[in-house]
């Protein structure tokens, strides 16, 4: 997926649901970074 640079664009153009997938992945991974900090202290 990363190694196709025509095909990331047409992913683009194509429609956002993948845009939505990554944007819920970083939300959790944030989620996780502040569960682990607040439990550390």
């Amino acid at each position: 997926m990363m190694n196709q640079p025509s095909g990331h664009m047409n992913g683009w153009l194509g429609g956002g649901m993948w845009l939505w997938t990554v944007m819920g992945l970083l939300v959790v991974v944030l989620l996780v970074l502040v569960i682990s900090r607040s439990s550390k202290k």
